[in-house]
């Protein structure tokens, strides 16, 4: 799937392997797994990525796995599957992504020549938790002129034991500050899964290191006056044995969403963010 085989790029700092599609007439889409030692689910995840019913619809796509430096058989089996992959330098999902968003939004600029094709921009885990399945239905919400959407699990269906009683609480108390510090309606600010537009994303200023990437997304873009929308996914358990902490964890999305309040600037009130339609949907 995705831009072709990888290839060894290890000369490379960070490493890169991956191809640019051609310009399609509805546009780009770019889908990005952040993965640390995935190796008994990337594969089935990379697998349920709905592409030829993407490719069927007008767009190119593109598949990127953005590596954290696994250990395991991670890379073996991204490689088998035709993915592309993006090994970060260092360690940690927020400096992995922020690397990985640069690097493609300055190369797809570059590529595209200045043209205006529409890029749209995914994020999921690659632990198997989030439906890859739904992209389209978010690509509707990005091309109907929303900037970011968010995937919900509050508002979905949750598979009996994909998350813990302290993780449920945890999340929605950070989901209560986030509506407090930003004034935008947001009901699972956690969320792993994620889609913009190019624009959008490319306006972000983004400083998470760790797993309080998804808090500085939100707030960058709340801050942006981004137009911001939820919709209701369903959440699986987990395939393989968790990486957070919860308590260590939460404590440091809390930490972000107030650096990124406190550092940012108002939101006025007529670009704050209302629930879609579809958002309110089970």
């Amino acid at each position: 799937m995705g831009g072709g085989q990888p290839e060894d790029t290890s000369a490379r700092n960070p490493r890169v392997a991956g191809q640019h599609p051609q310009p399609s007439p509805r546009g780009h889409v770019v889908i990005f797994l952040p993965a640390l030692n995935e190796e008994r689910a990337i594969g089935h995840v990379l697998q349920r990525i709905p592409k030829a019913q993407l490719e069927a619809a007008g767009y190119t796509v593109s598949v990127w796995v953005v590596d954290g430096n696994s250990t395991d058989r991670t890379l073996e089996v991204i490689r088998k599957s035709g993915a592309s992959v993006f090994v970060q330098t260092g360690r940690g999902k927020g400096n992995g992504m922020r690397q990985a968003f640069d690097h493609l939004l300055r190369s797809r600029d570059r590529a595209d020549g200045g043209s205006r094709e529409p890029e749209f921009y995914f994020m999921l885990d690659a632990d198997g938790t989030y439906p890859p399945e739904m992209v389209p239905v978010f690509l509707e919400a990005l091309a109907s002129g929303q900037d970011v959407v968010l995937g919900s699990r509050f508002l979905g269906k949750m598979a009996e034991g994909a998350m813990t009683t302290l993780n449920r609480v945890g999340n929605r108390v950070l989901s209560a500050l986030a509506r407090l510090l930003f004034g935008v309606s947001v009901t699972d600010v956690c969320t792993g899964m994620w889609a913009f537009n190019a624009d959008t994303l490319r306006e972000l200023s983004l400083e998470a290191r760790g797993f309080d990437l998804e808090a500085d997304l939100f707030g960058s873009a709340a801050l942006k006056e981004a137009r911001i929308t939820e919709l209701p996914i369903d959440y699986a358990a987990r395939i393989g044995p968790p990486k957070l902490i919860p308590l260590r964890t939460g404590l440091k999305i809390a930490l972000r969403l107030f650096k990124r309040r406190l550092n940012g600037p108002s939101t006025s009130p007529e670009h704050r963010s209302k629930p879609s339609r579809a958002s309110t949907t089970t």
